[in-house]
């Protein structure tokens, strides 16, 4: 079926092109242009006031709208990916930390399981693994109990486990072996990103040498910024060929903070991640996470003191966040930290790129996203006038809000 899109304004995020059609034609972006007639027989949709751009790409979510993606069990998955298009993400990497490697292996299996496609929902593009080769003097909310030195054997059977569908891991390069799991990762294609990490700045330098591209939630769980010490946080504000996750949700980051990364690391190398967790989307109340309480109040979520005893991981440390990745968007362009173009670039572009999808180059049925551009995938999101989310398109078909059944 081909599908026009109609007098939408896009946004590629990198032009605007208004009153705009974009032809839809199986799953991928065949045209884009003012004024383009709509083929004989095309299904098409008006979207006169909203403004078309790219899918949200979510590279570090553990779970939201009351499901998690650290799980066993495919289906939570998938009911998530269906969930999460409502906000307007239409890939995400299923993100897992905090486990015995036995468990891993299993949540590995699981979203191998799943495969690349969710009827109805966003596409998984696969695993990132954070952890379990961290700092255990900076380990957030993860479980100290679960963080290991690194281990080549152990980081091999999770590549087993997981049948091709690793894509990231986030690691500490300060600890001894780290260097080697590095090259491993690397071997295997893997995106290597420095998180929940003490290095300091000579020895993230190194790192960054050897390969590690990427910063997991930058400034959050990682040794702070001096000016006798710039720590890890100098060398990746420092080094233009890293890629800075932030959570943009006004909790992990503050303002002033948030406006220093994206002066440093521009807008071609900041990445809007949620980190979101389980009860991302629900409201107030008490939760679970990796087997501990947690409670959402105002917006935040934390490690709440367990029955007879405080949390493993310190009560009152942020456990995640709740906050969608189109309230994020929202944010930046609410605080004045990002125009709409440069947000969205920064959700769906860029983790594009981390991912090695924005072009347009590989074979026939190759995903290609991040752009409203010929050639790449129909992963689209519509907003209105406020920034909230009105459409969501997986590969061309409506998946938010859910078309009624026939």
């Amino acid at each position: 079926m081909i599908t026009a899109l109609l007098n939408a304004r896009v946004l590629t995020p990198e032009q605007e092109v208004p009153a705009a059609t974009v032809i839809v034609q199986e799953g991928r972006i065949a045209a884009v242009g003012q004024g383009l007639p709509p083929p004989a027989g095309a299904h098409a949709i008006d979207l006169t006031g909203l403004t078309l751009a790219p899918g949200f790409i979510d590279i570090h979510v553990h779970g939201g709208g009351g499901f998690s993606l650290m799980t066993e069990d495919p289906e939570e998955i998938r009911s998530y990916a269906r969930w999460v298009a409502s906000t307007g993400v239409t890939a995400f990497l299923i993100t897992l930390a905090g486990a015995s490697p036995p468990r891993l292996q299993r949540w590995l299996a699981a979203a191998a399981t799943v495969g690349d496609q969710v009827e109805g929902g966003a596409r998984p593009l696969g695993v990132h693994l954070e952890g379990p080769f961290v700092s255990p003097q900076r380990p957030g909310a993860l479980p100290p109990q679960t963080i290991r030195p690194p281990d080549l054997d152990e980081f091999a059977a999770y590549v087993r486990a997981a049948h091709g569908r690793l894509k990231v891991i986030t690691l500490a390069p300060e600890l001894a072996g780290a260097h080697q799991l590095i090259a491993a990762a690397r071997a295997e294609g893997l995106v290597v990103s420095m998180g929940h990490t003490d290095a300091t700045y000579d020895q993230a330098l190194e790192a960054i040498s050897l390969g590690v591209s990427q910063a997991t939630h930058c400034f959050n769980a990682m040794r702070p910024f001096h000016h006798r010490d710039p720590g890890c946080l100098g060398a990746i504000l420092a080094s233009p060929q890293v890629a800075a996750e932030l959570i943009a949700d006004g909790v992990h980051v503050h303002t002033g903070a948030m406006a220093l990364l994206l002066r440093a690391k521009g807008p071609e190398g900041t990445i809007l991640v949620t980190d979101g967790v389980a009860p991302a989307g629900l409201g107030p109340g008490t939760y679970s996470l990796l087997g501990e309480p947690i409670e959402v109040k105002g917006g935040v979520a934390r490690l709440a003191p367990a029955e007879g005893g405080s949390a493993s991981g310190g009560a009152g440390t942020i456990a995640g966040s709740v906050t969608t990745m189109d309230q994020m968007v929202r944010n930046l362009v609410r605080l004045g930290l990002a125009s709409l173009p440069q947000a969205l670039r920064l959700a769906s572009l860029n983790p594009a790129t981390a991912l090695g999808l924005d072009a347009r180059t590989g074979p026939a049925l190759s995903p290609s996203k991040g752009r409203v551009a010929p050639g790449f995938d129909a992963d689209l999101v519509a907003l209105d006038a406020d920034l909230a989310v009105a459409l969501t398109f997986v590969g061309g078909e409506l998946v938010h809000p859910s078309p009624a059944p026939a």
